[in-house]
């Protein structure tokens, strides 16, 4: 009895260590960015983008790391056109998110589907300076036509 009551305490503990070493940003996206990305960041056909595997060109420019904080902080209307497929939903804004939860998403997104290295730009204070710059979903969508106009 006292054996099979450690064991269960130790698993329990060994769950909870488990639990803590996991990222913040990959609880984020289960929250926030998984039923419309998906678990795998592959997207919805037509509905939402993949993630995946598209978002790494963005992080080695101003603008483009600009534009990885502005998505979630404004969200975007209007379509887009990722790997030949057309989307034509809205993303929404998850600017209740805190500066600090913003930049744990976009690092978790960047390094788990997209094989970006490290973000250490990427901060609580540089999503502050981005939402500081304000800005609406338009706004946010017309940066990306603007980054794939300068071809990253």
């Amino acid at each position: 009895m006292k054996h099979g009551l450690a064991a269960m305490l130790l698993a329990l503990a060994a769950g909870g260590l488990a639990a803590q070493e996991k990222p913040a940003g990959a609880a984020l996206y289960a929250t926030h960015c998984v039923a419309c990305h998906q678990a795998d960041g592959q997207g919805a056909p037509g509905i939402a983008p993949p993630l995946a595997g598209n978002l790494a060109r963005h992080a080695g420019s101003g603008g483009g790391r600009d534009y990885l904080a502005r998505v979630p902080l404004t969200g975007m209307v209007g379509a887009i056109t990722v790997n030949g497929v057309r989307y034509t939903g809205n993303m929404p804004s998850f600017a209740a998110l805190s500066d600090g939860e913003i930049a744990a998403v976009v690092a978790y997104v960047l390094q788990e589907f997209n094989g970006t290295a490290s973000a250490d730009w990427l901060n609580a204070e540089f999503v502050a300076q981005v939402r500081k710059q304000g800005g609406t979903p338009n706004d946010t969508h017309r940066a990306r036509g603007r980054l794939a106009a300068a071809g990253s």
